[in-house]
């Protein structure tokens, strides 16, 4: 369930992050580089603020650590999804390719449920191929000690 107060206080802090990037846009800036630097400054750092739970740096102390650890993680969740989408795909094509079998060897189609489970066997399948690949085990075994490195982190006094 969400925070009423916490709704709150995000659309406020992006209601005035808006009004601040407004404000760039509508002031004087100097031509070249430094203009786009005093307009990109402002969509970092929110994007920044976004993506970076509160707490986490990017320095040399512990909370930096833990900023670095975040970082790995999503880095490792991101390779992963890709992971899983390929198998996504992959099973989505079976479904394709299983869907245009015409003669005895084709799948009876007749209700729902038989497509329904036609779409389970698919995806099964595609699931099975890639669990045994070297990528995806790479790619799950990246985000576990990822996620392990980051939860230690964020345990840290």
């Amino acid at each position: 369930m969400w925070d009423p107060e916490f709704l709150r206080r995000t659309l406020a802090e992006q209601a005035a992050e808006t009004a601040r990037l407004m404000a760039a846009f509508s002031t004087a800036l100097p031509s070249g580089p430094a203009a786009l630097e005093a307009l990109l400054e402002p969509l970092i750092e929110g994007y920044r603020k976004l993506f970076m739970p509160p707490g986490l740096a990017l320095g040399g102390d512990a909370a930096g650590k833990t900023g670095a650890a975040f970082i790995r993680a999503q880095q490792a969740m991101h390779r992963f999804a890709l992971e899983v989408n390929g198998i996504a795909l992959e099973a989505g094509k079976r479904l394709g390719e299983a869907l245009v079998q015409t003669g005895p060897e084709a799948p009876p189609i007749t209700t729902l449920r038989e497509l329904h489970e036609l779409w389970i066997d698919c995806g099964e399948a595609a699931y099975a191929a890639a669990a045994h690949r070297r990528e995806f085990a790479d790619a799950q075994a990246e985000l576990l000690v990822a996620m392990v490195e980051l939860r230690a982190g964020l345990a840290l006094p």
